[in-house]
């Protein structure tokens, strides 16, 4: 075992330019058991799940320059490293890039990863534009030109006026607040518009946390395979490292027997 060691270390030392290349390319990988373990734990969040997503994006580049070895160590380690396509288009389908820390306010998923979140969206979208025309169409209603349709967490939706244009305020209009300088009232419409927008922000951030713990999950079901390409990964950089130094310190390869002495 010592000798296939010192096989590695002693070739990877030689070969400088593949030895530069890899690690360039281990630059880019993440401690990938660290990461698997959070995710079988399901302590992982979102941008626990994108590390994964780039360490495993740089894998093909990580095989490719490991071909160039041809010591029994490194072709070993690079047997035991696998190919994550699947899981990988996965998370790239799926997760936004830089997602949020927190996992029930949204912002995680992509569009056009699942229909029903898309639909959910599109809600609020139209949500925007539907507000501007009622605010249109209440102005041109009722003569008040400073008509504003307004929002905020504590009184929701809300058809604010003046109080110098309060004798144009038709009578379906109900009052919910009283201000200094305006009055704020609330229609059947708008009372519906705002329970159907409402719901849909609550159903995306469900929706949104249930399609993560499905990836999460997916993700967890591959843990032995990633496991193995982690710890193979990571015996790869500690002999890429032991070649660095001796190269750098013009360290040579010892001679080991099982004579019991040193000279």
């Amino acid at each position: 075992e010592i000798e296939l060691r010192l096989e590695g270390v002693s070739e990877l030392k030689e070969k400088k330019i593949e030895r530069k290349q890899l690690r360039e390319d281990l630059k880019g990988v993440q401690d990938i058991e660290r990461l698997t373990s959070r995710i079988f734990l399901g302590h992982a969040n979102a941008r626990d799940l994108v590390a994964l997503k780039i360490s495993l994006r740089i894998l093909p580049s990580l095989k490719t320059t490991l071909r160039m070895f041809c010591s029994s160590l490194i072709e070993e380690l690079l047997s035991q490293i696998d190919d994550f396509d699947d899981l990988y288009q996965l998370l790239e389908s799926s997760i936004v890039e830089n997602p949020p820390l927190t996992l029930r306010e949204g912002g995680i998923i992509k569009p056009n990863y699942d229909s029903d979140l898309d639909a959910l969206r599109m809600i609020g979208r139209e949500g925007k534009g539907w507000i501007l025309h009622l605010e249109a169409e209440e102005r041109k209603k009722t003569g008040i030109s400073t008509l504003k349709v307004r929002y905020n967490h504590v009184f929701g939706y809300y058809i604010e006026v003046t109080k110098s244009h309060l004798h144009l305020v038709p009578d379906h209009y109900i009052r919910k607040q009283t201000l200094v300088n305006a009055e704020r009232f609330i229609t059947p419409e708008l009372k519906e518009f705002e329970t159907k927008v409402l719901g849909a922000e609550e159903a995306i951030f469900q929706l949104e946390y249930r399609l993560f713990e499905e990836i999460r999950k997916k993700v967890s079901s591959q843990t032995s395979r990633l496991q193995k390409t982690g710890m193979s990964i990571a015996a790869i950089d500690v002999l890429g490292s032991f070649a660095e130094v001796a190269d750098r310190y013009h360290y040579v390869r010892p001679i080991v027997d099982e004579q019991g002495s040193i000279f």
